[in-house]
């Protein structure tokens, strides 16, 4: 016997995807309770399936339960949990083992819908195939929680019969594993309060090293460089060491630790050149000095002034496919360029504004650098591998006038990290795109509360992760590991 509209249904039984049985009769613990039946091999369900979510996410806190149904006997497990969770569908769906409970409603093709009230009387029969029939739908459910009579359905239900076996499904975990941990690089390092400005790389051996700028303050006459190591496949950083105090009146400033070739790091740093006593933060990039390491960092060779007319330096360098390796520099906004793994170094093409570049290449061996500013972050682009580039314009990115930091991962995507507020640094903010910069998704917060975190990193090690190191507060360096899917996944409703 068909069930009527105005009569109560009575208990359901269904079946899990494991083969028990679930007998549903609860109807009085909510106010509605809406059975759609649907199927992962359903061309309509793998189209509609979209309206539905955000139908039932209007009515989920109100107390509206959707339960799915699967008639199509064919359809295995494997294939509906792969649908349903890449498709971030979040509420029950058990299969009508012989279509008995279709039957029953009279249902005969996907996405018929069946709304009972708190008595489960049946009181609405309709579809979810366009948006008409959503609109009537979400209106028969907003007729029964205003507590008015629900208006019958006027739209024929066309789509998939749901006897029709259909092709099956891809039947693999669409979730992958999550990656996210952060912890601050030290706790305290004895009478230097202040740091800034880390730089991060992944030495030949694997490990991963951090280097900063630390002191009384900012320009302090104690600034030094600090370096700490986290070894490969450990979670604990190193105690800070000094890796240099400079010279006498002339602290270090902005460090960038890297890679020049296979087996030699090279750290770069600007030396404050400002006469002192001077100002918390008031100094000028300087002399650009150099030391390297062959051992991972463990001892490094004594400094070097690079006579190349150039300072400010910040971001992390990048290769081109070339091979060329680029160093980016801030004054003027430049590269340094080396072919041959840093033995020799040639100066690019200026850009005519902004700041601390960071830069990528695109799948089209155009440049896409990105510059310090406010309120937005400029751009420029370079058709010749740097040689020459196109006057800066403002992106759609907003910037307080603070650095920033991008890398392009080896599958070819682009992370960018900075401050996503035009007016102060936090939060500090992690973007992705998929498009080699055209467009970039939502950001998501490394940091949101009051304060500074400012001056990040990015860079993407041999194992596919990605780390981040920033300030936090000028109290600390912070370092975060994360993969893509952290960054695509974090805004996901619940």
């Amino acid at each position: 016997m068909l069930f009527a509209l105005g009569v109560a249904v009575g208990a359901l039984t269904m079946q899990t995807w494991d083969g028990r049985e679930i007998t549903m009769s609860n109807y009085d613990s909510r106010n509605g309770t809406v059975i759609v039946f649907f199927s992962s091999r359903c061309p309509d369900t793998q189209r509609a399936i979209g309206e539905l979510l955000e139908i039932h996410e209007r009515f989920r806190r109100r107390e509206v339960l959707f339960v799915g149904l699967s008639a199509n006997d064919a359809e295995t497990a494997e294939e509906m949990k792969a649908f349903s969770q890449s498709r971030h569908v979040n509420f029950p769906v058990y299969r009508d083992k012989g279509g008995v409970i279709a039957g029953r409603f009279g249902a005969k093709v996907t996405l018929e819908a069946f709304l009972l009230d708190a008595k489960g009387v049946l009181v609405y029969r309709g579809g979810f195939h366009t948006p008409e029939e959503t609109g009537n739908m979400a209106t028969a459910i907003q007729q029964l929680l205003a507590g008015v009579p629900v208006e019958e359905d006027t739209v024929s239900t066309q789509g998939t019969p749901l006897a029709e076996a259909g092709a099956p499904g891809p039947s693999s975990d669409p979730i992958g594993p999550l990656a996210f941990a952060s912890e601050v690089v030290f706790e305290k390092v004895p009478w230097a309060a202040d740091h800034h400005c880390s730089t991060l790389a992944e030495a030949p051996n694997g490990d991963l090293l951090c280097v900063w700028f630390g002191g009384s303050f900012e320009c302090a006459d104690d600034q030094v460089l600090y370096i700490a190591r986290r070894k490969a496949r450990e979670r604990m950083w190193s105690t800070p060491e000094v890796l240099t105090r400079g010279e006498f009146l002339r602290p270090p400033g902005n460090a960038v630790i890297f890679r020049v070739n296979p087996a030699r790091l090279m750290v770069y740093y600007d030396r404050m050149e400002e006469e002192r006593p001077i100002r918390n933060g008031r100094w000028r990039a300087g002399q650009l000095k150099r030391m390297y390491s062959e051992d991972s960092g463990l001892t490094w060779s004594k400094e070097e002034e690079v006579h190349l007319e150039v300072g400010g330096i910040r971001n992390a360098p990048f290769t081109l496919r070339s091979g060329v390796l680029m160093v980016p520099m801030s004054n003027p906004p430049s590269f340094l360029a080396t072919r041959d793994g840093g033995a020799t170094w040639e100066r690019t093409g200026a850009m005519d504004a902004g700041g601390q570049p960071t830069a990528i290449e695109r799948s089209d061996g155009s440049l896409l650098c990105y510059l310090r500013a406010a309120p937005y972050i400029l751009q420029s682009e370079s058709q010749d591998g740097g040689k020459t580039w196109s006057p800066t314009k403002p992106s759609t990115l907003p910037c307080p006038g603070a650095g920033m930091a991008m890398c392009r991962l080896q599958n070819g995507h682009l992370v960018l990290v900075y401050n996503s507020n035009p007016l102060q640094r936090t939060p500090l903010s992690v973007a992705l795109s998929t498009d080699d910069g055209a467009t970039w998704s939502g950001p998501v917060h490394l940091e949101s509360n009051p304060g500074e975190y400012a001056y990040p990193c990015v860079i993407e090690t041999s194992d596919g992760r990605i780390h981040a190191s920033y300030t936090f507060l000028r109290l600390v360096i912070k370092h975060a590991e994360f993969d893509e899917r952290w960054i695509q996944l974090l805004g996901r409703s619940n």
